[in-house]
């Protein structure tokens, strides 16, 4: 039974602001006939609604006072308390603000006002709000701001009402909609701030209210259902202050308001920096959502305050005036940073969690057929453990990880050998060379370091700055990330479990996948874990005018990794571009999808280009590079080994491990299906892997020219001939029962025997002597340590090395450590001086030697054992050279009076040293003379002198010299703007690229109802 106004002393008027509140009305006004204590007075104001939403009003025969279109909510609330007649009782006086878009519960004002009764010291009390449409679905129970701006309601996100939050809590403020107020604090507040039209205003009053001394609470017995539609962009943001009428920048400029007003002054540079910093991640966050429109509300909506400092001020002074606390008395129901990053952290969790393992709704119904002889006691069964051996990708899983735990039994730590190099100690040191502009690596030099750096470098910071952890780890689970990226892909070809598993599997023991893991071809590895994504993303290739623009970018963001590990990929794709899009010119001619079709493959070849600048220009200028991997270039195994598809090489596997991959080629281009198509591509990769591998050339810290490498051809190949195979076998045991014996029954059998024979053998390989690779975990480093104490000395290591059964040797200059992870990609030319210098110690004619390796500033020699007993002679009779040691690593011997890295000759041709950091200089000139770098010569040196640069210029051994003509403290360093500059022109592509393949974002108005509440 309802309780009427005579039973209690306290008086309710109801205030209902309307604003095209149509849709939402009639539960609305239904919600406040039903309450079963009695509304002492309802009046409702509209503000300009321009839908019926005033006869409906009428209808109900509610009063109206309606208002101008642009009038904000606090506007129209104290233009109702004008309306109302004058209280007779202040202290028994309340205001119950209601929305038009909130239906409240039958019991709501009852249970606010059991609550008040309950705590007199309360002037304000609000409703649990719950969804609309799913009204389990909990919106708020009293509210907050975050530092950042942010509202907080100390809810997860889609949490739901179980009771968890029940009881009358103390808050910060609650939401206007539905919230009871005393009528005379409100007045002597000066009710909602007029400069707070709409959003905001609710924790803006909350938090005076709270500094005047006076309690706010959430009751959670009262219930109201809340659509918020403004929040939700279901309705337009009219008000005059809404620039542009864009309720997130009217949003997120109140909320930076009512911490700039409200907080304190001391607080105030720690507030602003905040605002600052999340608007422009927010921001960001948008533009990679492609949402520029919210992007721009989150900065806009702090310049629109910036440029109303007298608005603030203002502000300010009114809030002092009402002030009985500090503001720190809020600082309680302030959320800290510590919850806010965890709660952060929870959503993003959320968020990759639902896309990546997405639910599906399962409901029954009562139309659901029955089965009547179901017992509904009977146990429900439930799964063995052992069953899981039934499936085939499990099987195929356990067996890759026996066969990798036995096969890498010597790769169990920091990997070294054949093409793989010593890694460095951390992700620090990886990025510290992509940055530089200069790198001590042999004679010096300004080249720039290779993209690839970059993604070690990333995927090492991931694992806490362990870049040898995270090469290892590389190799280790190559075989699994092998199978699993290519069993995608199978999967889209074929339905067949055991024929995709068995290809991926397959496709994992390759003979390029088993010569690129032993011989430590990190670029051949992470192509082989890229190809089947690209395979996923590319498979209408010749008709790619139906492919979208986004998959087109995400497609060159794929690309773009893939040619920083090898330009072999980008060669392959250049040439299968132009190759097709000549051949889509002469069958279609000049047509409007010829032009749709050129213009993705260009971004596909051009894009990834523009991510890995400047080392992507650099590469293409000089073409030898573009056969060329990462790593020192260790010979493979010639054209013979190619046509077989096995790159060869040391650690590859042996000729008679004959692998069906290009039989398979073969056989799918008498295909009738789409294996033809593929096994073109294939065919193509193979026959430029046979031509590539019979040249050799020289590079990436090997003087000699060495059969080619070409692992990443051989790849493409690969998964082209496994595909194929794929496609031919699908459907082939059903057509061989139907048809007579010929010639597909004999190609059939061979291809199986083939297989089968490939596979046992590698296997029995992988585990024998293939696991006695070349590239193993080890601890021996070339150089001695005493070596390696002076800071970027040089050191000629001398080695003898026997290539086709013939000892030669050979030598590289080291900068007081072992060559490290991307110094062969740009170690600098070999220096004919020092080259013929180390020719005639080799012949006994070496007299003039050591002055030309000291001119170089080489101060060492050392020769790692086993050494050439003649050489060593040799270097001990030549004048000179002084040994310093002998020991089971090999000897060093001392160049007498080499110069330093950096030197100083005076007029009196007198060479000192000049102390330098691992770059450049900063010291005191005595007198006027010659500065000398002993360093490859380079544009880019600089040196300051009283503020002026000197006269740079080459001398007759190419080192960089300068001129100085007064004595002064001098400053050497390398400029770096050119490369600084660059690599912003690469982040700047990069993010472009990742913003244009990323999805797109949706705004709030273009989502459902029932998903916003």
């Amino acid at each position: 039974m309802a309780v009427t106004a005579a039973e209690d002393l306290r008086h309710v008027s109801a205030i209902l602001v309307v604003h095209d509140g149509a849709l939402w009305l009639p539960q609305v006004v239904a919600s406040l006939t039903s309450q079963n204590r009695l509304i002492n007075q309802i009046l409702a104001v509209d503000t300009g609604s321009t839908d019926s939403s005033v006869a409906l009003l009428k209808g109900a025969k509610i009063p109206v006072l309606s208002l101008d279109r642009e009038s904000g909510f606090g506007d129209a609330i104290w233009a109702a308390i004008q309306t109302l007649p004058a209280p007779t009782s202040p202290e028994n006086e309340w205001l119950w603000i209601l929305h038009d878009d909130c239906a409240m519960h039958p019991e709501a004002l009852e249970k606010l006002l059991e609550a008040l009764e309950q705590k007199p010291q309360a002037i304000m009390a609000g409703p649990k709000l719950l969804g609309w449409h799913d009204k389990s679905h909990l919106l708020e129970i009293g509210i907050s701001i975050a530092s950042d701006g942010a509202r907080w309601t100390g809810l997860e996100p889609r949490e739901y009402d179980q009771g968890q939050h029940d009881g009358v809590h103390d808050v910060l403020a609650v939401s206007t909609a539905g919230a009871l107020v005393r009528r005379d604090v409100f007045v002597e507040l000066g009710g909602f701030d007029p400069n707070l039209s709409l959003f905001r205003d609710d924790v803006d009053f909350g938090w005076r209210a709270r500094v005047a001394g006076h309690s706010v609470i959430a009751v959670s017995e009262a219930k109201g259902f809340h659509a918020q539609a403004a929040a939700s962009e279901r309705r337009s943001a009219d008000v005059k202050e809404a620039f542009l009428h864009r309720p997130l920048l009217l949003d997120r400029r109140n909320a930076a308001y009512v911490l700039l007003v409200n907080s304190s002054w001391w607080m105030l540079p720690w507030v602003v920096l905040q605002l600052l910093g999340s608007a422009t991640a927010r921001a960001i966050g948008f533009l990679l959502a492609k949402l520029p429109g919210y992007a721009s509300d989150e900065l806009l909506a702090l310049a629109t305050l910036v440029i109303h400092p007298r608005e603030l001020a203002s502000a300010r002074k009114f809030r002092k005036s009402h002030r009985l606390l500090s503001a720190r008395a809020v600082k309680e129901f302030i959320p800290h940073r510590r919850h806010q990053l965890r709660a952060g952290v929870e959503r993003l969790f959320d968020s990759i969690r639902s896309t990546l393992l997405p639910t599906v709704e399962q409901t029954s119904t009562a139309l659901d057929p029955l089965n009547e002889d179901e017992d509904l006691l009977t146990p429900a069964t439930t799964g063995r453990w052992w069953t899981i051996f039934k499936q085939p990708k499990a099987l195929a899983g356990f067996a890759i990880l026996i066969l990798i735990a036995i096969w890498s039994r010597h790769r169990y730590g920091p990997l070294v050998g054949a093409a793989l190099v010593q890694t460095p100690e951390g992700a620090r040191d990886l990025w510290r060379m992509y940055f530089e502009s200069w790198h001590q690596i042999g004679m010096g030099t300004d080249q720039s370091a290779p993209a690839w750096i970059a993604v070690v470098a990333l995927g090492s910071t991931i694992l806490f700055g362990k870049a040898s952890l995270f090469i290892s780890l590389l190799f280790f689970l190559a075989p699994l990330i092998f199978m699993l990226a290519s069993f995608r892909l199978f999967a889209r070809i074929t339905s067949h479990n055991w024929l995709r598993v068995t290809a991926s599997f397959l496709y994992a023991i390759s003979p390029v996948a088993v010569a690129s893991i032993n011989s430590g071809r990190l670029g051949t590895v992470v192509t082989l874990m890229l190809l089947p994504y690209i395979g996923l993303l590319i498979s209408d290739w010749l008709t790619i005018e139906h492919s979208s623009w986004r998959k087109i970018f995400l497609l060159s963001l794929v690309l773009s990794i893939s040619f920083m590990f090898s330009m072999q990929v980008f060669a392959y794709v250049l040439v299968a571009t132009l190759i097709i899009s000549i051949i889509d010119f002469v069958k279609y001619g000049n047509i409007r999808y010829f032009h749709q079709r050129l213009a993705r493959r260009l971004t596909l070849v051009i894009a990834p280009l523009l991510v890995a600048i400047p080392w992507s220009i650099q590469t293409i200028l000089n073409p030898k590079n573009l056969l060329l991997e990462p790593g020192l270039a260790i010979a493979g195994g010639g054209p013979n080994f190619a046509l077989i598809a096995n790159p060869g090489g040391t650690g590859a596997l042996p000729w008679w491990s004959l692998s069906p991959v290009s039989l398979v080629l073969f056989v799918a281009l008498f295909s009738s299906t789409k294996a033809r198509v593929i096994s073109y591509f294939g065919s193509g990769a193979l026959a430029a892997a046979v031509l590539i591998g019979s040249l050799s050339i020289s590079g990436h810290g090997n003087s000699s020219p060495v059969r080619t490498w070409t692992g990443s051809l051989i790849s493409i190949a690969t998964i082209c001939s496994v595909a194929a195979g794929i496609l031919v076998l699908d459907r082939l045991r059903e057509v061989l029962v139907v048809t007579n014996f010929h010639y597909r029954h004999i190609l059939a059998g061979l291809l199986v025997i083939v297989t089968t024979l490939y596979s046992v053998s590698t296997i029995s390989w992988l585990v024998t002597a293939g696991a006695d690779s070349p590239m193993r975990a080890t601890d021996s480093k070339i150089l001695p340590a005493f070596l390696g104490v002076e800071d970027g000395v040089k050191t000629l290591v001398l080695r003898q090395v026997k290539i086709n059964d013939v000892n030669t040797m050979q030598y590289f200059l080291a900068r007081s450590h072992d060559v490290l992870l991307g110094e062969p990609d740009i170690s600098p030319p070999e220096s004919p001086a020092v080259t013929n210098a180390i020719k005639e110690i080799a012949d006994g004619t070496g007299i003039s030697a050591s002055k030309v390796l000291g001119r170089h500033g080489i101060k060492y020699v050392f020769a790692k054992s086993p050494t050439n007993k003649e050489v060593v002679r040799t270097i001990d009779g030549l004048g000179g050279f002084v040994r310093a040691s002998a020991t089971g690593a090999g000897i060093v011997w001392k160049v007498s009076n080499a110069y330093s890295r950096i030197n100083f000759i005076d007029t009196s041709g007198k060479v000192s040293e000049i102390l330098s950091t691992s770059v450049g200089s900063r010291t005191q000139i005595y007198s006027p003379g010659t500065i000398l770098l002993t360093d490859s010569y380079s544009k880019y040196w600089k040196v300051f002198q009283n503020g002026q640069t000197l006269e740079r210029t080459k001398d007759e051994n190419g080192f960089t010299q300068f001129s100085v003509t007064e004595p002064g403290e001098i400053s050497l360093l390398h400029d770096g703007t050119n490369r600084r500059g660059l690599l912003s022109l690469q982040f700047i592509f990069l993010v472009t690229l990742i913003v244009l393949a990323a999805p797109a974002g949706r705004r709030r108005r273009e989502m459902s109802e029932s998903e916003l509440t």
